[in-house]
Formats: structure tokens, sequence, C-alpha cells
């Protein structure tokens, strides 16, 4: 059975992926786009940590020299714009004031520009000797950096071009934000929750999912709050990790199966999507799509379809649910 969060989420975002024209050339992205209907999931809170920096638009563009955003902050590299000068001490201070109007505004989870020196996730600009160009690298801009030491959960905006990435960047976030926000009073109130989101971690990293099983295991009768919140943390952390390509197909794969064998929707209007079997479809995007669909379809008509853990779904839908006295584990 499913657990649901029924509170529009708070997300912060570049500015500039939410068509705000503050890139160094004054331009802008709709990245946001794709989500679709889903967009009312979420509130949003835009932020630019270059144009709180003072850089202003247009701007000579930086990048990171000797390391990625995390040696920044750490003192051991330095941001640079095109012109050789150094912008370290401004850009920190902007994702500074970032980092607070996030705080101010609830936000636990971000969606930031990939490839960017100072809002980059996963990949950023790094130059290397003087004058230089600089070379997309693995590692987080400064903002990022800032942004997963907060302990926030950040996604890259990559993560929307592709069905498969968004479906299990979604549902990690969702557990996540269910893990932080369930309250465990006890051993037995944290391993309940443990239970419920295990399985994302599994696939996301089986060594610390086995750990975590053992600390849980290994509790005292009576933990104290701090035991108890130690566990917890490392289990939101584990939530936070990228899971691989390759998992996130095998999970996707046996989420459709599993909707396919108990999913009831017979008279139910699916507005064009087909409900084959992934044995028929060998298009993971399009089993992404189409299981997301699903999700959403489901729940119009009052059915309650899990493909993972925690499902965040509108408050009306889900008091229809609980007026019908609707068995989820019956319904699928």
């Amino acid at each position: 059975m499913p657990q649901i969060l029924t509170a529009t989420i708070p997300l912060g975002v570049s500015a500039c992926v939410d068509r705000c024209p503050v890139r160094y050339n004054g331009r802008a992205f709709d990245r946001l786009q794709p989500l679709g209907r889903e967009r009312a999931d979420f509130t949003l809170t835009p932020v630019c940590p270059e144009c709180m920096a003072g850089f202003g638009v247009p701007r000579a563009p930086i990048h990171l020299t000797g390391g990625d955003g995390h040696e920044v902050l750490d003192g051991g590299a330095r941001v640079k714009d095109r012109r050789g000068h150094d912008r370290t001490d401004e850009l920190i201070e902007g994702a500074k004031a970032c980092l607070g109007a996030l705080d101010r505004a609830g936000v636990e989870a971000v969606v930031l520009k990939e490839k960017s020196p100072s809002c980059g996730v996963l990949l950023t600009h790094v130059g290397g000797a003087e004058g230089e160009a600089s070379a997309v690298v693995t590692g987080a801009g400064v903002f990022g950096a800032m942004c997963q030491r907060s302990g926030r959960f950040v996604i890259p905006d990559t993560a929307l071009d592709d069905p498969l990435a968004w479906w299990d960047w979604r549902r990690r976030l969702h557990a996540w934000l269910w893990i932080r926000r369930r309250e465990s009073a006890s051993s037995a109130d944290l391993y309940d929750a443990w239970h419920a989101v295990k399985f994302i971690v599994q696939e996301t990293d089986r060594p610390a999912a086995d750990a975590v099983g053992r600390s849980l295991a290994a509790l005292p009768k009576r933990p104290s709050p701090g035991e108890l919140e130690h566990i917890r943390e490392r289990i939101a952390d584990a939530l936070r990790r990228p899971t691989t390509p390759a998992r996130a197909r095998q999970a996707l794969w046996e989420a459709y199966v599993h909707v396919k064998k108990r999913g009831s929707f017979e008279g139910v209007d699916l507005h064009e999507l087909t409900v084959e079997s992934p044995e028929v479809k060998g298009s993971v995007t399009r089993i992404a799509q189409e299981l997301t669909g699903l999700e959403r379809i489901s729940f119009d008509n009052e059915l309650l379809v899990g493909t993972s853990p925690v499902l965040r779904r509108d408050r009306r839908r889900v008091a229809a649910l609980h007026a019908r006295d609707i068995d989820p584990e019956q319904e699928a």
C-alpha cells in the first residue's frame, strides 16, 4: 500500500530554467514544461545566485578554476570570469542569499541548471591554467554544492528531459520528503517507515540499505531520539543519491508488471494509453510515460495505483477515496 503526500511541495528552481531571462547572455529556458499538469504539485521559488552576486545581465560568463563547487567552498578552487577577474567571494555571497530565500520559503528540494558553474548538480564548468578554456567535468557548481551540503534534495534539470529519469527522481523525492516528515518516536515506527522505502534504497545502494537494516536490528529496546534520528538521516541521505539508468529501468519494469497484474482499469477512460505489456513494448521512455499516465488516471477515477512507495496526490482525491472506504490493496 503506497503512502500519500497531500501537501503541495515547495520546490526551488534555477530561475533561468523557469523562463526568467537571467542567464549571462540574457536568455532563459522553459525546462519545466515537460511537467505538464504535474506542475500543480509544486509551488516554485526561482533563484539565481549569479544575479544575487551582483553580476548583472548580460555579463561575462564564469567558470571554476582548480576544482568543483565543493572545492570552492573549501577554499581550494576559485571562480573566475572570462576576463580573468576573480569572482569567488561574490558568487559565494550570492549563493548564500539564494539559500536564505529557500529557507524562508520552506524549500527542501531544488531543480538546478546542470553544467552551470554556479548551479550544476552532477556536472559543472571547470577551467585549468590561466586562459585555458573551461570544460564540463563531473562535480557540482558552487550553489549546487551549497544546496547539497544543506541537506536538500537536489535534482539536475536534465532529469526533466527523460521520462525514465524523472520517474526515478520523483519517486525518490516523494519517499525522501515522507521519511523526513514522518514522526518516528520508537524503533517500531522507524522500522515501519524503513519497510515502506527500503526497496528504493536497495536499488540505489544495496550496501547502504543492508547497513541500515543492520543498524535497525541493533537498536536497543528503548533507543534515544538521537539514535533514531541518526538512522533516519542515513535513510534520507541514501534516497538523495542518483540511481543508475540500468537500475532505474529494472525498477520501472517491475513496477509496470505489478500495475498490469493488479491494476483495475475496466471501464476507465485511458485517454489513448494502450496499457500494453512491457513484453510487447520495448521503449523504457514510453513505458515511463504510460506508467505515469496510469497513476494519474487512476486517481482521477478514484482508484489507487501505486508504482512507488510514496505518491503525491491532491487532497480532494484522497478524501474521495476515504469517503468510499476503498481498500487500496484491493484496488491495486
